[in-house]
């Protein structure tokens, strides 16, 4: 029995552990090229919700999915152009780095 309560144990934490569910903050992150220029806004909402709102005003939305500090969009917009990449949150201030079909992106906080 002691055994069975240790391997459940460690199942459990393996299954719950804060890196295998990490996922970034909700926010609204304005997001540039590798030149600096302006993209449009990336806003995070729960469950993995995003809304989109390009430089030229025009609005989507989608779902992303990460794990530990990888990030990939599943559908809408940015799926269609292959957005993946990692996030970081350094002093509370989370960052996002994708690769695209257009090239490298970078999301964040001014």
């Amino acid at each position: 029995m002691r055994r069975l309560s240790f391997a459940i144990a460690i199942a459990t934490s393996t299954f719950a552990s804060p890196a295998a569910a990490q996922f970034p903050p909700p926010g609204i992150y304005p997001c540039t090229d590798a030149t600096g220029h302006a993209l449009g806004t990336l806003s995070l909402l729960v469950a993995g919700d995003y809304q989109w709102q390009a430089a030229d005003g025009s609005s989507s939305t989608g779902q992303v999915a990460s794990a530990a500090s990888d990030i990939e969009a599943l559908t809408g917009p940015l799926a269609d152009a292959h957005w993946h990449g990692s996030f970081a949150t350094d002093a509370g201030r989370t960052s996002f780095a994708f690769e695209t079909d257009a090239g490298a992106v970078t999301c964040a906080l001014p």
